[in-house]
C-alpha cells in the first residue's frame, strides 16, 4: 500500500507523474487485503521517502485497524521515528536511504528494537542501489550492500527491482535467486509481479515473502487464489502479528 496525500496509489517505476489512485481511504484497502487472507501489509509513505511530506496520520489509522502484521517504509531516518512506529503497532520498520548514508544508524535501530524488527530496503536498477524514493543512483552493488546490511544487524532484506516495479512485466527471478543466496537473513521480493506463476517462483526461490501491489489492484492476481495455490504446493509461509 503506497500512500500519497493519505490515499492508496501505485506508481510506475517510482514516478509520481505516473500515479494512479486506487483507494481514497487506506483503512478500506487494509481491511480488504486482510479479509482476502494477507498475512502482512507493506505500507510505504511515498512522500516521506521523497522528502516532500508525510502520511503518518494515515499510517496510524491502518496500524490500528487490522490484526495482521504491518511493515512500514518511507522516510525512516532516525531511531526516534523507528521507535515511534513500533510503538504505534508496526511489526517491522523498513530503512532504505538511511542505511546507505549512515549504516551505523541502522545498527543503532537494530540494537534498540531488535534485528527482527528491522528490514533494509535495497532497491536496484541493473544491480546497483537507488535511493531517495528511487530518484538517485548510488553505483553501489546491491548484493554487496545486502551483506553489509546483514552485518549491521538487519533481520530482513526487501529487494525491489525499480525497473520492473508497477510494470506488470514479471518478477526478476534471476536477480532474486542471486540475492537469496547472498545473505542468510530472510529476503522479501518486490517489483513486476504479474501472475500466480511469479508468486510460486518467488516462493520456490527461497524468498521469505513477496510484496504485491499493482497485480492486485489491476486484478491480474486474486490474493485468495494465490494463497490457495501456495498452500497446495506446500509453499506458504505465514507471518502473524507480534511475531516478527
Amino acid at each position: 500500500m503506497d500512500l500519497v496525500k493519505g490515499k492508496v496509489v501505485r506508481l510506475t517505476k517510482g514516478k509520481l507523474e505516473e500515479m494512479r489512485v486506487y483507494y481514497d481511504d487506506p483503512v478500506e484497502a487494509a481491511r480488504e487485503w486482510e479479509e482476502e487472507g494477507a498475512d502482512a501489509l507493506h505500507v510505504v509513505d511515498i512522500e516521506a521517502a521523497m522528502g516532500i511530506g508525510e502520511n503518518l496520520e494515515a499510517i496510524e489509522k491502518v496500524l490500528s485497524s487490522v490484526s495482521v502484521e504491518v511493515q512500514v517504509a518511507g522516510g525512516i531516518r532516525s531511531v526516534e521515528k523507528a521507535r515511534r512506529l513500533v510503538e504505534l503497532g508496526a511489526t517491522r520498520i523498513v530503512v532504505g536511504t538511511r542505511f546507505i548514508e549512515k549504516p551505523e544508524e541502522v545498527a543503532r535501530i537494530a540494537k534498540e528494537l531488535g534485528s527482527s524488527r528491522v528490514m533494509v530496503a535495497l532497491d536496484h536498477r541493473s544491480g546497483t542501489v537507488a535511493v531517495r524514493g528511487w530518484v538517485e543512483q548510488t553505483g553501489l552493488d546491491v548484493y554487496g550492500m545486502a551483506v553489509e546490511a546483514e552485518k549491521a544487524g538487519a533481520g530482513w532484506i526487501l529487494f525491489t527491482s525499480v525497473e520492473r516495479d508497477g510494470t506488470l512485466s514479471g518478477l526478476d527471478l534471476a536477480s532474486l535467486n542471486r540475492m537469496v543466496k547472498s545473505v542468510k537473513i530472510p529476503v522479501v521480493a518486490a517489483g513486476g509481479v504479474a501472475s500466480i506463476e511469479d508468486i510460486v517462483n518467488a516462493a520456490k526461490s527461497g524468498a521469505a515473502g513477496l510484496v504485491l501491489g499493482k497485480a492486485l489492484y489491476e486484478k491480474r492476481v486474486k490474493l485468495s487464489e494465490a494463497l490457495r495455490k501456495l498452500e497446495e504446493l506446500g509453499l506458504r509461509r505465514s507471518h502473524r502479528r507480534g511475531k516478527p
